[in-house]
């Protein structure tokens, strides 16, 4: 379908006061933007199943049915304001904007609620703009808007039993800052819909850019092994880029430097890893036979799945744990992914009381999560109180040495994460797996156990590449940890 009018859309205005450029390709060239990533796509979803959990706060309300075509989803949605009930997803047209509203409550003869909802637990500062925007152009089509409210969901809210919607969600009127902000949108709109008739602006790269889809078509000049990998504060970079510095053979000599940016500055320069080989020493030292590596996969659900969780709450629906006996023993590999049809806490906590034994160090990368899910597991069954405070004791933080730089290898590309230094250390690698980060292996869950389709086949492949992915975590840990033991010379 081609949309026979270049509107400007509520979601084509947010990106345009991120990137005016990326305004631009979503109007006339959509097709040279990258899909959305499988992550970004349960995103939306749970977006989705917020709306529709938001909408039973307001029975007898209408949902307008939306037509890809902006004006005829305008008449429905005029034709259904005249019956001043409550609608839901009514969309509007004046002039060349356009806007989707999430609920519109009738007040009195002939004035309007406007109520945005979020998937978030706190009202941010582009919520103002989304709504002021709304109000803009629903005026423009001739309602009168009194009051603009954005819905979202309540953080502190713990489920216990059946859903209770009207806890679920907080609801802040913003109406004031709405107000105030009127003028300037209308402003930004006429701005935006001139570039999106225009040629391809050109706009300056900034850290706005980090998630925009554009961003390695726009950052295609940059050299692999660019200034902007060195840790730290940004602006440097920029400041470096803007004297014509790209990469880290051209940083001048006397361009000042933190001592761990030194580190790395002199590891990419040399091609060399950088060692602190007292600091390893000590780390390893700390680490007690017998050895357990563990690795939790998340959920994070918007809406609560489960009897004393909250919104967004990680709760493990697996694990993997190899586990070293002695210096010379046989690896030993653990694993448990739940099936979702209940809660996976209660088991997750009785395994891995069976497994981790009463000694020996418990090595997680990022530690601190991996406790935090346990803490979490713990509050919903007491009974592991006790197991679980002498438990966290035994943690070692594989992250500790890497965040600290006491290691860098420049093939780890100015990042502290497993996923990089697994193949600057090792001939192990994340590449080519059907589920190579955590985000998507989140998500894939989601689809596969909560979503709609109840295809076997396609559970039974993503459970398997589940499986894998978890094993790789912790055995990249097991890898690392003999890497920096031969280094230092203890292996």
């Amino acid at each position: 379908m081609v949309e026979t009018k270049k509107f400007l859309s509520k979601s084509r205005f947010m990106d345009g006061l991120s990137c005016l450029k990326f305004l631009w390709y979503q109007v006339n060239r959509k097709k040279e933007i990258p899909p959305f990533s499988a992550e970004l796509v349960e995103i939306m979803k749970q977006g989705s199943v917020v709306g529709e959990e938001a909408h039973q706060l307001f029975p007898g309300g209408i949902k307008v049915e939306r037509d890809w075509q902006a004006e005829i989803t305008h008449e429905r949605s005029m034709k259904a304001a005249r019956e001043r009930k409550i609608l839901f997803e009514a969309g509007f047209v004046s002039g060349q904007t356009y806007a989707i509203s999430d609920i519109l409550v009738p007040v009195g003869e002939k004035s309007w609620q406007l109520i945005e909802v979020k998937s978030s637990t706190s009202v941010k500062h582009e919520h103002y703009d989304d709504v002021a925007f709304q109000k803009m152009v629903l005026e423009g089509a001739g309602l009168d808007i009194c009051q603009c409210y954005v819905l979202y969901l309540n953080r502190d809210y713990e489920r216990v039993g059946q859903l209770e919607v009207d806890k679920l969600f907080k609801k802040d009127e913003i109406t004031a800052e709405v107000i105030e902000l009127q003028s300037e949108v209308k402003a930004q709109a006429e701005k935006m819909l001139v570039v999106m008739a225009g040629s391809e602006p050109e706009v300056k790269i900034g850290p706005r850019c980090k998630n925009c889809p554009l961003y390695e078509k726009c950052w295609a000049f940059m050299p692999e092994d660019n200034i902007f990998l060195i840790r730290g504060n940004k602006k440097m970079a920029f400041d470096l880029m803007r004297q014509g510095v790209l990469d880290f053979a051209s940083i001048p000599n006397n361009f000042e430097l933190t001592p761990e940016q030194l580190i790395q500055v002199s590891a990419h320069q040399t091609g060399e890893p950088y060692l602190n080989k007292p600091e390893l020493t000590n780390f390893l030292a700390k680490l007690t036979y017998p050895l357990y590596f563990l690795d939790f996969e998340t959920i994070a659900s918007a809406i609560p799945l489960y009897d004393y969780t909250r919104p967004y709450e990680d709760i493990p629906v697996q694990f993997s744990l190899h586990v070293q006996k002695s210096a010379k023993a046989k690896l030993e590999h653990y694993s448990f992914l739940a099936s979702g049809d209940q809660d996976p806490r209660p088991q997750v906590l009785s395994r891995l009381k069976e497994l981790l034994g009463e000694s020996g160090s418990i090595i997680a990368f990022f530690a601190d999560y991996e406790k935090k899910c346990l803490r979490f597991s713990v509050r919903n069954c007491p009974e592991y109180n006790h197991w679980f405070v002498c438990l966290k004791k035994r943690f070692i933080d594989l992250l500790v040495p890497f965040k600290n730089l006491w290691y860098y290898h420049p093939k780890q590309k100015g990042s502290a994460s497993l996923k990089d230094i697994l193949p600057a250390m090792t001939k192990l690698s994340y590449d080519n797996m059907e589920i190579g980060a955590g985000g998507l292996a989140r998500f894939e869950y989601m689809r596969v156990v909560f979503g709609s389709s109840d295809d076997k086949k396609d559970k039974d492949k993503v459970f398997s590449a589940l499986e894998k992915y978890c094993e790789l975590d912790t055995l990249a840990m097991v890898k690392i940890v003999e890497a920096l033991k031969k280094l230092v010379g203890s292996g």
